[in-house]
């Protein structure tokens, strides 16, 4: 039996997080959604699980989503997960910015529960059924 794909969704706003989650009940995706809080509890989650992506707000307690990419990328272990920036930031240089950073793609956040159905649909569809990506192996956190 095939396991769903899981997405790590990285957002400390507890209103986001439940629009997400219902608007992706409302898509016609197939997923597990595993939501971290901050930057710390994300990388909690990654010692125990394997993601087929991430998807990663900006803004968040503690470290920002630049600051948990830069140390996703810098990690032999992540260096290569997919990595989604969710953001309402539409500024081109903080776009330009996440891009410079490492970010695969970068996804404005919707304004409505209409459009974020629409946008799970796309980049659920896209990163888990379309884009080719090496299986990322699970490597030891010591060696």
């Amino acid at each position: 039996m095939n396991e769903k794909p899981l997405v790590l969704v990285v957002e400390d706003n507890p209103d986001h997080r439940f629009i997400m989650n219902w608007s992706y009940e409302k898509s016609n995706q197939q997923c597990r959604l595993l939501f971290a809080e901050d930057a710390e509890q994300a990388l909690l989650y990654l010692e125990d699980v394997n993601p087929s992506f991430m998807l990663l707000d900006y803004e968040l307690p503690g470290e920002n989503g630049f600051e948990l990419l830069d140390r996703l990328r810098t990690s032999r272990q992540w260096k290569h997960l997919p990595v989604v920036m969710f953001s309402h930031w539409e500024n081109e240089a903080f776009i330009k910015e996440a891009y410079t950073s490492g970010v695969n793609a970068f996804v404005i956040k919707p304004q409505n529960r209409k459009e974020y159905i629409n946008v799970w649909n796309t980049v659920f569809d896209f990163w888990n059924n379309h884009n080719q990506l090496p299986k990322v192996q699970k490597q030891p956190r010591y060696s």
